[in-house]
């Protein structure tokens, strides 16, 4: 009998400027763009609202977005009237910063552009 073996997919976490990143995350600076293409959109409870799995050329593993609100909201799954973006649909993720909220906290800010697939 063959031994039971875990079933995984490699998958990196992309983390937005390297204070919050780990060892093995894909890194992000202030003024880079993310290219790729949607393969999964996941719910969450963890506060995220939304999970995107991309895919992008040049890296091997599949790469793990979080959605916060600036970004949610660019990708259609926020507070507006943006379409919704769906699987196998192109993005661009610019990611342009940090800015201060009206609660004195910072937010993540992105510039997306959409590729309908």
């Amino acid at each position: 009998m063959s031994k039971w073996e875990t079933q995984e997919e490699a998958s990196k976490f992309v983390a937005f400027g390297k204070e919050k990143a780990k060892e093995d995350s894909y890194v992000v600076e202030e003024g880079q763009v993310l290219e790729g293409v949607i393969e999964q959109i996941k719910d969450t409870d963890k506060g995220y609202k939304k999970i995107y799995q991309l895919r992008t050329k040049g890296v091997e593993e599949a790469l793990i977005v979080l959605g916060c609100t600036d970004l949610n909201n660019k990708l259609g799954y926020g507070n507006t009237a943006v379409p919704r973006v769906v699987e196998g649909d192109e993005v661009r993720i610019k990611f342009t910063g940090m800015k201060p909220t009206k609660k004195g906290k910072s937010m993540y800010t992105f510039e997306v552009a959409v590729r309908r697939a």
